[in-house]
């Protein structure tokens, strides 16, 4: 087959429910009108680069060593900035993010000053229990972002061709 025989798009089985994707161009991911950002994802995108901010100064304010702190609040950042800007890293990074939220809760779980902070009480509740907050909301944002329809769309290029279920 040559270039010029190439399909628009490529399907594969899905393993898990058997939906066909199907694969498509960034170009018309970004000209369909559902290759938009919905108001949940603009939320989750700020909720990230809030969090991102927010992480960093609040371990910083704790004592946490300034380069624990800006890694640690440097992925939700960019996780959220790559949200707005559709990029299909985005996904990957609130991955990562989650996973270091994981470290930074496990490392801080029964330790007074985890990686190396002191204890501060912020509005009467510990440092551990806001990052266990951050990390259920964290792992929420990941299963949506990597299961949800309209973020295999816009991130990952796809979308789940249900007709292929009915069909059957």
């Amino acid at each position: 087959m040559t270039d010029d025989e190439q399909p628009r798009w490529e399907e594969r089985q899905d393993t898990y429910s058997g939906i066909p994707w199907v694969y498509v161009s960034r170009a018309e991911v970004w000209a369909h009108p559902k290759g938009q950002l919905t108001g949940l994802l603009w939320a989750i995108a700020l909720y990230l680069i809030l969090a991102g901010i927010g992480k960093a100064g609040l371990l910083i304010g704790q004592g946490v060593p300034v380069g624990w702190a800006l890694l640690l609040g440097a992925f939700p950042l960019a996780c959220g900035m790559g949200l707005i800007l559709r990029a299909p890293w985005a996904v990957v990074l609130a991955a990562v993010s989650a996973g270091l939220t994981v470290f930074q809760l496990l490392g801080g779980l029964g330790q007074v000053g985890a990686l190396g902070g002191n204890a501060v009480d912020f509005g009467g509740l510990s440092p551990q229990f806001w990052t266990l907050i951050h990390l259920l909301i964290s792992v929420g944002i990941v299963f949506y972002l990597i299961d949800g329809d309209r973020p295999n769309f816009i991130y990952r290029h796809r979308y789940r061709k249900y007709s292929a279920v009915r069909d059957e």
